[in-house]
């Protein structure tokens, strides 16, 4: 008589396990690599566009920024592209460049929508900074991509591509401001 107790307290346990392990892979985080493709590069020009450009820049003064997307999750009809970016300010300076300043492991979410021409940036929003910028993050993303940013995932180097942004060759010397 014992084991048929057993069997309901049982079978409710492994429904409990089952539906935590559902909402789990439920909510971890996914990229869909075509969307994210073709929304990049609208916002990697976003991103430039609001950087702008310093007083000290001139025609030899680029902004180059590298993003890692860390998930895609439709909104209707939209998209929220949540990522981390570094951006360098790098300028010519004879056979070489040099990064002038910028910013490392940034978190963004930015909400994009589908139109004939590509992906159009609807809006943008950057984790805070200080004792805001853990609950930002959390705010942001799903709990894993939170995590995932948190822990510290994020993009290559901006140096890896500033000679490609300039035309230079791939080996061109890339050293920082003094």
């Amino acid at each position: 008589m014992g084991n048929v107790k057993r069997w309901p307290v049982l079978a409710g346990v492994g429904v409990v396990v089952a539906a935590a392990g559902w909402w789990i892979v439920d909510e971890m985080p996914s990229v869909d690599e075509a969307v994210a493709r073709e929304a990049l590069p609208g916002i990697d020009g976003h991103l430039r566009a609001w950087l702008g450009t310093s007083a000290r820049s001139g025609a030899d003064v680029r902004w180059v920024c590298t993003q890692k997307v860390i998930e895609t999750r439709p909104d209707g009809e939209r998209v929220k592209i949540g990522l981390v970016a570094n951006c360098d300010e790098v300028a010519k300076d004879g056979d070489g460049l040099v990064t002038r300043g910028g910013f490392r492991r940034q978190p963004m979410v930015y909400l994009v929508e589908r139109t004939p021409s590509g992906y159009h940036v609807l809006d943008r929003k950057f984790a805070e900074d200080g004792a805001g910028y853990s609950p930002s993050v959390k705010a942001m993303f799903s709990w894993i991509g939170a995590r995932r940013v948190l822990d510290g995932t994020g993009p290559d180097d901006p140096r890896s591509l500033s000679p490609a942004a300039f035309g230079l060759p791939e080996n061109t010397p890339v050293r920082a401001w003094r």
